[in-house]
């Protein structure tokens, strides 16, 4: 019988980075604010204030810091899908696993 975690079938390093996001479901009309809670290649986890289906498609934009971005403030503009959605103890805000199935680099002025 297998014991491995979900860390250990996970394909991309994950890093523990708090990147400004706005998050955008299908159905709403207007971005929300939140911070990244980790992120890697293909995918990232962030805490949200509306319950999410998972399966449900999802748009979202973050910024790359100048660290991570050779010195330039970097927006990427993204499309992906909720694959988890995880309730929080002691608090309103559910933490969503979702995908980054594509994603575009885009001007600041945009």
């Amino acid at each position: 019988m297998s014991t491995a975690t979900a860390a250990d079938k996970r394909k991309h390093r994950r890093y523990d980075l708090s990147l400004d996001l706005e998050v955008k479901g299908r159905k709403r009309a207007a971005a929300i604010q939140t911070q990244t809670r980790d992120i890697s290649a293909r995918g990232l986890y962030f805490n949200f204030t509306e319950p999410m289906d998972v399966g449900s498609e999802l748009n979202f934009e973050l910024n790359l810091p100048p660290e991570l971005s050779g010195g330039k403030d970097v927006r990427v503009r993204c499309r992906g899908r909720v694959i988890r959605v995880d309730s929080i103890k002691s608090s309103r805000q559910v933490g969503v696993a979702a995908t980054i199935e594509t994603y575009e680099f885009i001007r600041a002025h945009e």
